[in-house]
């Protein structure tokens, strides 16, 4: 065993961080009455769905970063690995909070995947259509869906390069009841359906969040016990295992995004959208435990324990992230364009039309071209006020990426009460958990065997 470290580093009596689960938690409350009193049971859907997801993020990227630590067994990251467990630990709140989401898919409460679901439901009717191509679909049949999406289809091919709303609602007046088209979307969606269908995504959702729960208590409960033992059989058994939960955290993490986000517009596709996910989930992670760690470390919480030389390497990362965010965001669209498949690329086209022009620019300006000029010298990383905005900034524009992905499928761009309600009812119950369990654990996880070398961690360059 190790020599224990003398200092216990805990959030005690400190006027800001005894009492700061107080502040996410009235938020949560004020959030959920604003989206229950201002929605229409359609926006609740989407609504919650975009505060459950943002929320998801953030403890998806806190697994990812404790995992790969202790698979290239890196000693500067140790003393701000707790930061980052505890918001991992949040995951079976996560799994509460999404709850209520699943059920409402279960029972058809949730209009959001209504298209897919009628899809499904109407297996039989659409073998018979299968077996007769030529005939034209009953009228109304999937209305959720079907007709709107052929429309939207042939707008692409039709009218590119002109978003006009009074043409784009032309186009779909003049190809809505197209049967070619609309037999063509028929097939795409039928042959998804032994995959997307109400059963197997509830069953999934599940699976995911039994999994995340499992990673992120197994690997907090052991990081906790070596606070008390000391004994170094921890890491190894966490280091041992972060190989293959990476691989499992993959892929509940691609298939997570493939089924919340990505089958809002069940016959749209890429191979690259989980990495997309991924990619954001670790700039806003990175973000947010330098954001915490800046507040302990102003506030003598950890003495020296995190630096600015640790929050310089958070910033590194951080902005190697931004990216890669950015390279697989370019590479998902250049790919479409590349190709010229309409069928393709109406998934744009909504992020395009209906005012989302203005939220796809500030993405591209305000995910990427802002913070890679910001943050690409070595002194805007060190300088910590600076830092510090930038970090607010970042996960400002991730909250939004996340908003571009869910909110286009209700419609044109509209900022409702219900959105920003949704957003802090479920972020701010995690983030009340958050707060209280750092209340209640050493801030830095003193049994580390690494702890020492992280400790007088310093740059070289």
């Amino acid at each position: 065993m190790t020599q224990s470290n003398e200092k216990d580093y805990r959030i005690g009596d400190d006027a800001l961080w005894a009492r700061a689960w107080m502040a996410p938690l009235v938020l949560a409350v004020a959030g959920g009455l604003v989206a229950v009193a201002t929605a229409s049971p359609d926006r609740l859907g989407f609504a919650y769905l975009f505060g459950l997801f943002t929320t998801v993020t953030f403890m998806l990227g806190g697994i990812f970063l404790v995992l790969i630590q202790f698979l290239t067994a890196a000693h500067w990251g140790v003393s701000s690995r707790r930061i980052v467990e505890v918001i991992m630990s949040g995951a079976p709140v996560v799994a509460l909070l999404a709850l209520p989401f699943i059920v409402g898919v279960a029972l058809g409460k949730v209009s959001l995947y209504d298209e897919w679901q009628s899809a499904a439901a109407h297996g039989e009717h659409e073998s018979a259509d299968q077996e007769h191509p030529d005939s034209e679909p009953a009228a109304g049949s999937y209305e959720h869906g079907t007709l709107s999406l052929g429309a939207s289809t042939a707008y692409a091919q039709g009218h590119e390069g002109d978003h006009g709303a009074a043409e784009h609602a032309a186009a779909e007046e003049e190809h809505a009841h197209t049967p070619q088209e609309a037999a063509l979307h028929h097939e795409v969606i039928s042959k998804k359906t032994p995959y997307l269908n109400t059963r197997g995504w509830v069953i999934r959702a599940i699976v995911y969040l039994m999994l995340w729960s499992l990673i992120a208590w197994a690997y907090f409960g052991w990081s906790r016990r070596q606070d008390e033992d000391h004994d170094p059989a921890h890491t190894v058994r966490m280091q041992r295992l972060a190989a293959p939960l990476l691989i499992v955290f993959a892929g509940a993490l691609t298939f997570a995004a493939f089924d919340w986000l990505m089958s809002l517009e069940p016959s749209w596709f890429s191979t690259i959208f989980g990495v997309v996910i991924f990619a954001g989930s670790a700039v806003s992670i990175l973000a947010l435990t330098i954001l915490i760690g800046l507040s302990f470390y102003r506030r003598g919480l950890v003495g020296d324990a995190i630096n600015p030389e640790h929050f310089h390497d958070l910033a590194k990362l951080m902005f190697g992230f931004i990216c890669f965010w950015t390279y697989v965001h370019f590479s998902q669209w250049m790919l479409i364009w590349y190709a010229g498949i309409p069928e393709e690329a109406t998934w744009f086209h909504k992020r395009w039309d209906g005012g989302w022009m203005f939220v796809s620019l500030l993405l591209i300006f305000g995910h990427f071209v802002a913070p890679f000029v910001l943050l690409i010298s070595r002194v805007q990383k060190r300088a910590l006020a600076w830092l510090q905005v930038m970090c607010f900034w970042v996960i400002f524009m991730h909250i939004i990426d996340i908003y571009w992905f869910v909110l286009p499928q209700a419609g044109g761009f509209s900022v409702s009460p219900a959105d920003i309600g949704a957003l802090l009812f479920v972020a701010g119950i995690f983030f009340a958990y958050v707060f209280w369990q750092l209340g209640r654990v050493p801030l830095v996880p003193v049994g580390d065997p690494r702890l020492p070398r992280s400790l007088h961690h310093h740059q070289t360059h």
